[in-house]
C-alpha cells in the first residue's frame, strides 16, 4: 500500500481540525466562511486520500488471492510430478510414465515432456499413419512419438 495516501489522508484529518479550533478564534460571518471553505477542501483532501488507499488495499488483496491460487498450484504439481519418471519406451523419443507404486490403480499412461516441464499433465494419446505404424501425440502441443511398431503398442508402468 502506498504510505503517501495513508500520510495524506492523516495530513488532510489534522488540517480539517486544526481549521475546526480555529473557529473559537473568528469574529465575523465572512471569516466563518472562508474557513468553512478551508475546512471543505481540507475534508475532501482526506476523502479523496482514504479513498485511493482503500483501492490500493482492495488491489493488494487481489493480488495476494492469485498468488496463493499460484502457489497451490504449484505445490500440486509437484506432488503430481513424483509420481511420473522419465522412460524411453521405444527405440524414439522419451515421454514420462506413471510409476506402478504410484499408480493408485490408475492405467499406465505416458505423459508429453514438454508439457510435463511447463507444468501441465497432458496424457499422450496413439495414433497410426498410413502405414498403420503406432505413434503416439501430444493434444496440447502435438509433440510425437513413434513407436515403429503396427498396431497398439500399450504404455507399460515405470518401475521405481
Amino acid at each position: 500500500m502506498d504510505m503517501s495516501l495513508i500520510q495524506g489522508t492523516i495530513t488532510g484529518l489534522k488540517t480539517a481540525s486544526d481549521i475546526a479550533k480555529s473557529f473559537l478564534e473568528l469574529k465575523s460571518i465572512a471569516d466563518v466562511q472562508t474557513k468553512v471553505i478551508e475546512l471543505q477542501s481540507a475534508i475532501l483532501s482526506a476523502q479523496s486520500s482514504a479513498l485511493a488507499a482503500n483501492s490500493d488495499q482492495a488491489a493488494m488483496v487481489e493480488q495476494i488471492r492469485t498468488l496463493k491460487e499460484e502457489i497451490a498450484s504449484v505445490k500440486a504439481w509437484e506432488t503430481q510430478k513424483q509420481r511420473y519418471k522419465l522412460v524411453t519406451p521405444w527405440s524414439a523419443g522419451v515421454a514420462y510414465a506413471l510409476k506402478q507404486s504410484m499408480s493408485d490403480s490408475e492405467p499406465p499412461h505416458l505423459l508429453c515432456t514438454n508439457c510435463y516441464e511447463n507444468g501441465r499433465k497432458s496424457i499422450l494419446n496413439p495414433i497410426s499413419d498410413s502405414n498403420a505404424f503406432i505413434s503416439y501425440v501430444c493434444p496440447v502441443c502435438k509433440s510425437q512419438i513413434p513407436t515403429g511398431y503396427r498396431g497398439s503398442p500399450k504404455p507399460e508402468y515405470a518401475q521405481d
